[in-house]
């Protein structure tokens, strides 16, 4: 497991040395991170800081990033502060201060930290996380992030979290301040995430009137918020599969994080590309605020890679592969008890329901499980759909691989028997993928399609 510490610095420039103290170890330093650090002995170190703290001498946003960056690398260096393997990331931040007037949505620090903690922070991990120098919305937007990343790797990781504040400072010179644990917790997962829109970017209060339509012309024409309408349905449609615990949906439609990836590297492009700096008047404008879609995103992007089997992404699984995929991926989904209950149906009917020679005529070919169950095909229902753990009669295939039912080892059965979804249910179209279900009502003789993602979309929101 490894250990990883995360720091939100307000104005570092003006600390003052005091004497900070976390168990058995004391020691005079102008920060808590260098006490902290010597007694966690962290394998890497993130200091949070905001491009507040410029002073605006250039028009160029990375010169911004880099002059913050440079200004905390001389601080920990020349305090001698002992922090090693440390990265700084520099946060969007808003407010009114000596060195310059700042202006955009304050919650674009929540979404650039949730951004940027979602690609460094993956596996089992220790978060700890320290508070003491934290200032205004930091600490709160900070901490928010951290859970909201963590509690997605819990979905299959061993994830523990411990928040450390120290007394505060009162301005006496050498003051003695104890570092407290204000909280130490194992990290449960969460599956109340929401599915993606479209929207990941809008214009502020800032952005002047005249260029607000020629900004949105061209984001809409933007190459990465184009493929987000794209494979939207897609991503929504995999997220369904993780909330409600429905295997073959997650490996038949599963969307890779990098897709998801690029697309949100696109978006953090385009959002920092609309940063007016006027270096005479020591005002930055953000013309852009980035959107609780984007976070979706982000979410979408994280739950992608930490839920990455590759065993299991394909169009058919065994019920031994389901059963297998059940305890790695949804254990701790209170939905997989769906999906144990199909898995003692389907072997059941094959024990019980069947003689050897009805076994022998359907062995060895793919046949609708409807008629595996010898029940009528059903019309589509969503709440049906996700009942059966996404193995719904009318659109699932079964295959048997065995030539009897006399068969005594439920391992080999469970390895022998195959599903998937029909094959002429699963369209493709420039690479955007389809699952379309097609029913004949037998009183209207019409022909009724259901696209079975676009429902399982509609229930993420």
């Amino acid at each position: 497991m490894k250990n990883i510490l995360i720091a939100p610095w307000g104005n570092f420039k003006s600390w003052r040395e005091v004497e900070y103290t976390l168990g058995d170890i004391k020691k005079p330093s102008k920060t808590s991170v260098s006490v902290i650090s010597e007694k966690i002995k962290p394998d890497k170190t993130y200091i949070l800081v905001l491009d507040t703290l410029s002073n605006l001498n250039s028009d160029n946003y990375n010169d911004i990033v880099y002059e913050v960056k440079n200004d905390v690398e001389n601080f920990i260096k020349n305090e001698n502060l002992e922090i090693k393997n440390y990265e700084t990331i520099v946060c969007p931040g808003v407010g009114s201060f000596p060195n310059g007037k700042f202006l955009g949505n304050l919650r674009d620090y929540y979404s650039f930290i949730l951004y940027k903690l979602a690609k460094n922070i993956s596996g089992n991990v220790h978060i700890h996380l320290d508070l003491t120098h934290g200032i205004n919305y930091m600490p709160v937007l900070t901490y928010r992030a951290i859970r909201d990343v963590l509690e997605i790797l819990a979905i299959k990781n061993d994830v523990r979290l411990t928040v450390y504040n120290s007394d505060p400072y009162v301005g006496k010179d050498l003051a003695e301040l104890k570092i407290h644990i204000v909280e130490d917790s194992k990290i449960i997962p969460t599956y109340q995430f929401s599915g993606i829109q479209q929207n990941p970017l809008d214009t502020t209060e800032y952005t002047p009137k005249e260029k607000i339509g020629e900004i949105k012309k061209t984001i809409n024409q933007n190459n990465d918020i184009k493929n987000l309408k794209l494979s939207k349905q897609n991503i929504n449609a995999f997220l369904a599969s993780i909330k409600y615990a429905l295997p073959l949906i997650y490996s038949t439609f599963y969307v890779d994080y990098e897709i998801i990836e690029k697309i949100a590297d696109g978006i953090i492009d385009s959002y920092f590309k609309y940063i007016q700096i006027d270096t005479d008047n020591k005002i930055l404008k953000r013309y852009l605020k980035l959107t609780t879609d984007f976070d979706s995103i982000i979410v979408a992007y994280k739950i992608s890679k930490e839920c990455k089997l590759e065993k299991y992404i394909k169009n058919e699984l065994s019920l031994k592969e389901i059963d297998n995929l059940k305890e790695e991926l949804f254990k701790n989904n209170p939905y997989s008890s769906f999906i144990g209950r199909e898995l003692s149906t389907i072997y059941h009917i094959f024990k019980e329901k069947y003689n050897e020679e009805e076994i022998n005529k359907i062995s060895k070919s793919w046949i609708p499980m409807y008629k595996f169950r010898k029940e009528d095909k059903d019309k589509f229902n969503i709440r049906n759909f996700l009942a059966h753990g996404g193995l719904e009669k009318s659109v699932t295939e079964i295959y048997i691989n065995l030539d009897t039912n006399n068969e005594e080892d439920r391992e080999k059965i469970f390895n022998n028997i195959k599903l998937r979804y029909y094959k002429e249910f699963i369209k493709k179209d420039n690479n955007i993928v389809k699952f379309i279900y097609s029913y004949l009502d037998k009183k209207t003789n019409k022909e009724e399609k259901t696209n079975i993602l676009e429902k399982l979309e509609k229930v993420l929101f």
